[in-house]
């Protein structure tokens, strides 16, 4: 089978969510990936399915261009949000016909993040969907192996693991490390390049190259190709490949091919 592309928010942020549909089509993608669930960073905007104006607008942009909703993000679990709250947007992004939540972790209390996501997963479980829980160096589950941990902690049917290149890299994350995982466990993958250089989990600017300056595939220093055999065949691929510079000088338009074109020919070149 030819592997599933598609369009994650993060590759061309601030982007409302029936316009990422409507670029996804235009650029050749099998599906859409937007982020419902606002993180309330700094500037970012509220896409929330609770607006029925937004998920009016995003229920006609998928039956117009006829791709798929594959999965909604980020239903983080942290101090002070009760993952209920989440309720409504997992409902109408299960009637949109999405596949997958994303959830990450920034609490450090463990028995508290262990018991929301197992009322996170049973949540989305009402709807049919499939947790993808992100790990992250700068998050408070940081490796592998702590995600791991908690999903076998947390003994849920709907509960995955999600790798997302960049974040598998830093970690430290290598190929043998992710063939030693059962390929049940894996959801769909974040795919993109990015640098070599491994920052400290302390560094001030851990997030940049994640949010802004990942890197075409191809042209970064991250073995991609070496990863995704570890991993083995993946349901699909959530393109995420933020980058300020890219989008300045292509466009959003020409930045989503790019991306897209790298992505395939990863797999067509072997």
């Amino acid at each position: 089978m030819s592997p599933i592309f598609s369009l994650a928010y993060l590759t061309v942020p601030g982007t409302h969510p029936a316009d990422l549909v409507e670029l996804a089509a235009l650029c050749g993608y099998d599906g859409v990936s937007p982020r419902f669930i606002s993180m309330r960073l700094p500037g970012e905007p509220d896409f929330s399915l609770e607006n029925d104006r937004v998920f009016q607008s995003v229920r006609d942009a998928l039956e117009r261009t006829g791709l798929p909703l594959m999965d909604i993000e980020l239903a983080r679990i942290a101090d002070g949000i009760n993952v209920l709250s989440y309720e409504k947007n997992i409902a109408r992004a299960a009637e949109l016909g999405a596949q997958y939540l994303i959830t990450s972790v920034w609490t450090e209390d463990r028995p508290f993040a262990l018991e929301e996501l197992k009322k996170l997963c049973d949540l989305a479980g009402k709807y049919q969907l499939l947790v993808n829980l992100e790990f992250m160096s700068f998050s408070c589950v940081p490796t592998l192996a702590t995600a791991r941990r908690m999903i076998q902690d947390a003994r849920r049917p709907n509960l995955r693991l999600m790798i997302d290149c960049l974040h598998a890299h830093r970690a430290g994350v290598t190929r043998a490390m992710l063939e030693d995982v059962p390929k049940e466990e894996f959801g769909f993958v974040h795919l993109c390049n990015g640098p070599s250089w491994i920052p400290p989990a302390d560094h001030p600017n851990m997030t940049e190259a994640a949010r802004s300056g990942r890197r075409y595939i191809g042209e970064g220093g991250i073995d991609v190709a070496g990863l995704l055999r570890g991993i083995g065949a993946a349901p699909y691929y959530s393109i995420e490949l933020p980058n300020t510079e890219e989008i300045s000088a292509r466009g959003k338009v020409g930045h989503a091919r790019k991306c897209l074109e790298t992505a395939k020919s990863l797999f067509t070149d072997g």
